[in-house]
């Protein structure tokens, strides 16, 4: 499969490619961007890196040459700044994000899999198949951070095994992330969680993100991103159907609809092979339907701008 990368000159976007290119199993990524001679550099700079363990070829592009991708990840953002949440970023992104639907819309005819991780990437998300008007299982947003971040936290708490611990987070990839504490698994069985050690998890999940922003570094998780990018990246080239913590715009699953939400689903070579949906409790499903209507109201702000 081929792989273009809208927004390639940019953290998420070059480490991202560079972990799908060492692991050799893409024949091409294309990357592109509005600075030019800053991806020419990453092209140069990544084709030779990955050369002695990869046959993945890595090129400039521009988007008449994307229409032989399976899959375009989307990363292009103005630069990152001090934000109090990913809400923040919309108005900032709102005019980069409709010229590349456009553009894509154009160019590609074949409708490939696309993978978006542009803040706010629920509301983006669901912008982004509107403006395609593809199926809306090709569209698959990035909120696996959340998962993870959930499972690592768990770890430090427990003192677990990262490898050992399973689980989701759902919701929004924001303030709205809902932790589902009573499904989590350490080894196949269930990992009881203690009011207490939930708290400290709840404690850390919720305040990474603005401690990272405090730093006021102007850099985004460019390294954890990638990884959990790159997650994605592969289940489509594969036809995996592994089952990922993604964006997905819904229509009647959890009574939900108009939004894009991050639930389980089964990832593979025509995007989202099937929704996994894991059954909430009353408070659950009531949470997730508040964030569904907060989500749904800034979408509706945001078309009509």
């Amino acid at each position: 499969m081929k792989l273009g990368v809208v927004g390639g000159a940019g953290l998420l976007g070059s480490t991202s490619a560079f972990l799908a290119g060492m692991k050799g199993y893409l024949e091409e990524i294309k990357l592109l961007d509005v600075k030019e001679n800053l991806v020419k550099n990453h092209v140069m700079d990544m084709a030779q890196a990955i050369y002695s363990s990869s046959d993945t070829k890595v090129t400039f592009a521009q988007y008449k040459d994307l229409s032989d991708c399976g899959a375009i990840l989307i990363t292009a953002s103005l630069p990152e700044r001090k934000v109090a949440n990913r809400l923040e970023y919309l108005w900032d992104n709102m005019n980069i994000i409709k010229p590349v639907c456009e553009s894509i819309r154009e160019n590609c005819p074949h409708q490939p899999v696309i993978i978006n991780a542009t803040n706010p990437v629920d509301i983006f998300n669901y912008i982004i198949w509107k403006e395609l008007g593809w199926d809306r299982k090709k569209i698959v947003g990035f909120n696996g951070n959340d998962t993870y971040r959930l499972k690592w936290a768990a770890s430090i708490v427990t003192g677990k095994p990262f490898s050992d611990i399973d689980g989701f987070a759902i919701g929004e990839h924001g303030n709205g992330q809902i932790n589902l504490y009573d499904k989590m698994t350490c080894g196949g069985e269930p990992l009881g969680l203690t009011g207490d050690e939930i708290g400290k998890i709840e404690s850390i999940t919720a305040n990474f993100f603005s401690e990272m922003n405090a730093l006021n570094s102007g850099r985004t998780s460019g390294w954890t991103s990638a990884v959990n990018i790159e997650s994605i990246i592969e289940a489509v080239a594969k036809d995996s159907g592994r089952v990922l913590e993604c964006s997905a715009v819904l229509e009647g699953e959890y009574g939900l609809k108009d939004v894009s939400l991050g639930i389980p689903v089964a990832v593979g070579a025509e995007g989202i092979k099937e929704y996994r949906l894991p059954e909430l409790t009353e408070d659950q499903a009531q949470r997730l339907e508040k964030v569904s209507e907060a989500m749904k109201e800034i979408i509706r702000e945001a078309r009509s701008a």
